[in-house]
C-alpha cells in the first residue's frame, strides 16, 4: 500500500462533528468502517478466517444495493501462491570468510519469488550496480559490461533524478518507473544475476524501513505461477543504509561515496572484493484462491460501457509473534475506501443511469497490486468499454479540508470532471506535492492504466479547513511515522468524518455526472498511456 495516499491522518483530533451531507450514508458508512477494520476481520488478510470475513460482507452489501455479479457471483477467483520463509532459512554476508553481524528483520529482509520449498546460494560473489537501471530514453545503463553469473548485485532504490534534480536526467525529482523497487528485482532477473539486495534510504524510498520490515516478513502472497517463477532471481531483499555502511566501509569506501559514483552517467558496476553471500531458503507453500469482489450495476441505455470504481479490501493480517496488540486493522488502510465505494453503490441503489457502473474490492494489493494485475489480465470485458475509472486508497478522517490531492496531476481529462464537482464544496486540485515519490506507480489503478484505461486517484487535501496546510503537514508526518502498516492502524473515537462526507457526496455525483454522459475521457496529449487507448478507441463511436 502506497503511504501518501494516507498522508493526511489525524491520530487523536477532537471536536467530532455532525457531517454535513446525509447522515444516513455517513452512519453507515462509519458502520462499514468500524466493521472492516474490527477485530473481528482479523486485519483482512486474503486466504484467512478474516479474509473470508471480508469478501462475504462486501458481497453481502453489494446484493442488498441490487448489483449484479461476474457469471451468477460476487466473487471473481484470483489465484494466489503464499510462501511463508522458515525459521530454519539462513542468510549471510561475509568479507574475507568473516560474518557481518548483522540481525534477520533489524538489518536485512530477504526472499524468493521462486514459489519451491528450498533454494540454495553458496558463496555468490557481490557487485555494486548503481541504480539498477537499463533506461535506453534516458541513455542510462547501469548493466553494461558487467557479467553478473553466478553474483548478487546491490543496488540504491529510487533513480538518478531523485538526488540530480536535473529535469534533463530521467524526470529529474519525479520518479519514473525505473526507480520502483518491483522494476529493479524483474530487471536484475533478465540480466542473469542471482540475486539482488536493495539499499533502504527513507527519503528515496518514500518511507521508513519498518515499513520494509513489516511488508516483507511473516507470508507472502503472489500470483500463482504454472513455472513456478524459475525465471526471478533465486533471491530478492533489502538491506538497511546502516547495513551497507559496513559493507562499504570494508572495502576503503562509504555509502555517499558509493551514491555518488552511481550518480554519473558513466558508472560502472563495482566489484565488492573480498564480499560474498551464502543463504539457505526454506519455504513453506500454500495454494489458494482469493477473490477480487465485483458488483455491477447495469446502465439503462448503454449497459456495456463502465465506470469503474475500485478499492482494494484486503490488508495485512495478524502477527502471532508480536507482544500485545496482533492485529494490523487497516481502519485507514483501506477500510475506508472499501467503504467509500460501497457508499456510492448504496447511494446509487434506486437510481438509474444511462451506463453502467461497476464497483471492485480487490484483493491482494498489499502483497504487490495482485487482485488489480490479475483482473487486468483476465479482464472479463473490452477494455475500450471502460469509460473511466476511480481509485480510492486510504480516506483519513480528518474534518474538511480545502482542496483534494491528485497523485499524478495532469494525467487525464478526469481532472476536468473533477474541477467541476469540487466547485460544489469551494475546493481545488492540489498536484501532486511529492511526485519525486511516485505514488502514482503504487497503487491499483496502475494495473488499468496500463491497459490505456484513464484512472482518477484523488486523496483528501493537506489544507485543513480547520488549522490549515500546517496542521495538515503535522498530521501527514505522523501516521507515516507511526500508524502506517502498523497494528495502530485502528479506528480512533475523535476521528471526524466531516470531510469524508463532502469526498463521497463529490465522487457519487461524479460518478453519475460520467455515468449519465457520452463522454469518453482520454489520457491528455503525450502521457505514456495515451497510445494506449487511441488503439483500444479506434472506431469506438461515442
Amino acid at each position: 500500500m502506497r503511504i501518501f495516499t494516507l498522508l493526511i491522518f489525524l491520530f487523536l483530533f477532537s471536536c467530532t462533528q455532525t457531517p454535513s451531507v446525509s447522515s444516513e450514508y455517513m452512519d453507515n458508512f462509519i458502520e462499514y468502517v468500524e466493521t472492516l477494520s474490527s477485530d473481528d476481520f482479523e486485519g483482512r488478510a486474503p486466504g484467512t478466517p478474516g479474509g473470508i470475513k471480508t469478501k462475504n460482507f462486501i458481497s453481502e452489501k453489494f446484493s442488498e444495493f441490487g448489483l449484479e455479479g461476474l457469471n451468477g457471483s460476487y466473487l471473481s477467483d484470483v489465484k494466489l501462491t503464499e510462501i511463508t520463509l522458515k525459521n530454519s532459512s539462513t542468510f549471510s554476508i561475509s568479507h574475507n570468510d568473516k560474518k557481518l553481524d548483522i540481525d534477520f528483520g533489524a538489518d536485512y529482509v530477504f526472499w524468493t519469488k521462486r514459489q519451491v520449498n528450498e533454494v540454495e546460494l553458496k558463496n555468490q560473489k557481490m557487485v555494486f550496480i548503481g541504480y539498477g537501471v537499463d533506461a535506453p530514453e534516458y541513455d542510462w545503463n547501469d548493466y553494461e559490461g558487467v557479467d553478473l553469473k553466478g553474483k548478487v548485485v546491490v543496488a540504491l532504490i529510487n533513480d538518478p533524478g531523485f538526488e540530480l534534480e536535473n529535469e534533463n536526467i530521467f524526470k529529474g525529482k519525479a520518479m519514473t518507473y525505473y526507480g520502483r523497487w518491483t522494476y529493479k528485482f524483474e530487471e536484475v532477473a533478465k540480466k542473469g544475476a542471482t540475486g539482488m539486495l536493495i539499499i533502504h534510504e527513507t527519503a528515496p524510498a518514500a518511507y521508513g524501513w519498518n515499513v520494509v520490515e513489516t511488508s516483507n516478513t511473516g507470508p507472502q502472497l503472489d500470483l500463482y505461477s504454472e513455472s513456478k517463477n524459475v525465471h526471478r532471481a533465486k533471491i530478492e531483499g533489502w538491506i538497511t543504509k546502516e547495513t551497507s555502511e559496513k559493507i562499504f566501509s570494508l572495502i576503503g569506501s562509504s555509502y555517499e561515496d558509493m551514491k555518488s559514483a552511481a550518480l554519473k552517467k558513466d558508472f560502472k558496476a563495482i566489484e565488492l572484493e573480498g564480499f560474498q553471500i551464502s543463504a539457505k531458503i526454506n519455504n513453506q507453500i500454500k495454494y489458494a484462491n482469493s477473490h477480487n469482489v465485483v458488483g455491477i450495476k447495469r446502465g439503462k441505455t448503454y449497459p456495456d460501457e463502465f465506470i469503474m470504481l475500485m478499492a482494494h479490501w484486503d490488508h495485512l493480517g495478524k502477527d502471532s509473534s508480536l507482544d500485545g496488540d496482533q492485529i494490523y486493522n487497516g481502519a485507514v488502510d483501506n477500510a475506508t475506501g472499501t467503504a467509500l465505494i460501497m457508499s456510492v453503490a448504496e447511494r446509487l441503489k434506486n437510481e438509474d443511469t444511462e451506463r453502467s457502473v461497476m464497483f471492485l474490492g480487490l484483493t491482494a494489493e498489499e502483497s504487490g497490486l495482485l487482485g488489480s494485475a490479475y483482473l487486468a489480465e483476465n479482464f472479463p470485458f473490452d477494455y475500450s468499454q471502460i469509460v473511466a475509472g476511480m481509485n480510492f486508497d486510504g480516506i483519513p478522517a480528518i474534518g474538511k479540508t480545502k482542496d483534494m490531492l491528485v497523485i499524478g496531476y495532469g494525467a487525464s481529462e478526469l481532472e476536468d470532471f473533477l474541477k467541476k464537482h469540487l466547485k460544489k464544496y469551494s475546493k481545488v486540485i492540489t498536484p501532486d506535492l511529492f511526485p519525486e515519490k511516485g505514488f502514482f506507480y503504487r497503487s491499483d489503478h496502475i494495473s488499468f492504466a496500463k491497459k490505456g484505461i484513464p484512472v482518477l486517484y484523488a486523496d483528501p487535501g493537506y489544507d485543513l479547513v480547520d488549522g490549515g496546510l500546517e496542521k495538515g503537514m503535522k498530521y501527514a508526518a505522523e501516521y507515516t511515522s507511526n500508524l502506517y502498516h502498523q497494528v495502530a492502524d485502528e479506528v480512533y473515537e475523535d476521528w471526524n468524518y466531516d470531510g469524508i462526507a463532502e469526498d463521497i457526496d463529490i465522487f457519487y455525483s461524479m460518478t453519475k455526472d460520467l455515468a449519465n454522459s457520452r463522454e469518453f475521457p482520454n489520457w491528455y496529449e503525450n502521457n505514456e498511456f495515451r497510445s494506449i487507448r487511441d488503439n483500444s478507441l479506434i472506431n469506438k463511436s461515442p
